[in-house]
C-alpha cells in the first residue's frame, strides 16, 4: 500500500478492480467521462455485485469527471494509472493521465480483449 492510483474509466473492469483496491485501503481516484456516473459515485459510492454467492459491497470513492482531472496537478503525483477504457479511447486516456504521473510512475492497460 501507499501508492497513489488512478482508474481511467469506471465501467465494469475499472469499477470492479478499483473498488476492490479502495476497499483494501488503497488511495484510488476514479476518473470517468460520464457526468451522471461520476455524480452517482460521489453521492452513493461504488456498488459492486457478483454473479455468484459473493456478498455485494459499496465503497466510498473519490470520483471525478475527466474534465476535472487537472486538479491532479496540485496533488501528489500518481504512481500507477490503470486505463480501463474502450480500445478506441486508449490513446487519449493514456495521454491525459500521463501528465500526472510520478517519475517512475506507469500506466497499466486493464481492458477487455487485446490492446
Amino acid at each position: 500500500m501507499g501508492n497513489k492510483i488512478a482508474i481511467m474509466g469506471v465501467g465494469a473492469v475499472g469499477g470492479y478492480a478499483g473498488a476492490h483496491m479502495a476497499q483494501a485501503g488503497e488511495d484510488v481516484t476514479f476518473i470517468d467521462p460520464w457526468p451522471a456516473h461520476v455524480e452517482k459515485m460521489q453521492r452513493d459510492g461504488l456498488k459492486i455485485s457478483h454473479i455468484r454467492d459473493v456478498p455485494e459491497f459499496t465503497v466510498k470513492v473519490r470520483a471525478m469527471h475527466l474534465t476535472d482531472a487537472q486538479q491532479l496537478a496540485k496533488e501528489k503525483p500518481i504512481d500507477v494509472a490503470f486505463v480501463c477504457m474502450k480500445s478506441y479511447d486508449t490513446e487519449w486516456a493514456a495521454t491525459l493521465i500521463s501528465q500526472y504521473l510520478a517519475p517512475g510512475g506507469f500506466i497499466v492497460s486493464l481492458q477487455n480483449c487485446m490492446n
